[in-house]
């Protein structure tokens, strides 16, 4: 049984909607509504009406509901024993991720694992994907947060989170009202964005070349406060993942057309043994996103 799934199922059950779970789990909404799809096909019943404006349990649904949720919280529960072992664990996990994750994702899953494990203490150091990669091939950290990888060949990826990327505006902006904005407008706008290397660029580069625009690009920087604070004051726009525009007072957020997903992975070296603390934080991770 993929315990993913029926955590996504339980979430959508109790929220009614597979759009609210989907933001409250940091996911695509097509992909929380295939993960419930593969679970009815694996246990062949229907678990959800679809039928009305909110999504309601069938009578099969609520007996699996119950069964789901013991089972979550027995591997809750064996999770924390784990953790309790865990404790004993000495050293340091060392972790390089781009700063818009370490930012507005990494804060709440470091401070559980830490909490977790009494004896561990964490440095991060922040760096674009591109560059955390190189890091990892060169041995000078043993894991990474890092977005889907063409050198799949060389390193182990743990799927962490996927996201979408909108356009991120100040509310004072005229486009503040607007729901969804073409890739095309951005060569009217001037734009603050992140220096070439990080996954957010490569995925807005990727966009305006499919567009065939360039961008008018007003700044570039890898310092994500001064593009936010610049953006917030009026001088351009910028691009982030929602989760940034939810935790960024004075930031609207606004969908672009066309594919603006974003998939992030833990990463290590393919095949290398790495440290108690950093494999403590990966085998942790994984069990969490199970």
């Amino acid at each position: 049984m993929d315990l993913r799934k029926l955590q996504i199922f339980t979430r959508v059950a109790r929220l009614n909607s597979f759009s609210r779970a989907a933001e409250d789990l940091h996911m695509a909404q097509p992909a929380v509504s295939i993960a419930v799809r593969k679970l009815e096909e694996s246990l062949g019943i229907t678990l959800l009406d679809r039928s009305g404006r909110q999504v309601r349990l069938t009578a099969e649904g609520e007996a699996v509901l119950a069964r789901a949720e013991i089972i979550l919280r027995e591997t809750e529960e064996l999770l924390r024993t784990s953790d309790a072992m865990g404790h004993l664990l000495q050293g340091e996990l060392n972790i390089a991720c781009p700063s818009m994750l370490a930012t507005y994702y990494l804060p709440d899953v470091l401070t559980e694992f830490l909490i977790d494990h009494e004896g561990l203490k964490a440095a991060v150091t922040q760096a674009g994907t591109t560059r955390v990669e190189q890091m990892l091939l060169d041995d000078e950290v043993e894991i990474g947060v890092t977005s889907g990888s063409e050198r799949a060949d060389e390193l182990e990826l743990l799927p962490l989170v996927e996201e979408e990327m909108v356009l991120c505006v100040a509310d004072s902006h005229p486009w503040a009202d607007k729901r969804e904005v073409a890739v095309e407008a951005l060569a009217e706008v001037p734009m603050v964005v992140y220096e070439s290397g990080y996954f957010i660029r490569h995925k807005l580069d990727q966009l305006c070349q499919q567009a065939g625009i360039n961008p008018a690009l007003r700044v570039q920087t890898n310092f994500l406060p001064l593009i936010i604070r610049m953006v917030k004051q009026g001088l351009g726009v910028t691009v982030g993942l929602k989760m940034m525009v939810a935790q960024e007072p004075g930031l609207v957020g606004i969908e672009l057309a066309g594919d603006t997903r974003i998939e992030m992975a833990l990463a290590k070296r393919r095949g290398k043994t790495i440290s108690g603390a950093n494999q403590a934080f990966l085998d942790w991770a994984a069990f969490k996103l199970s």
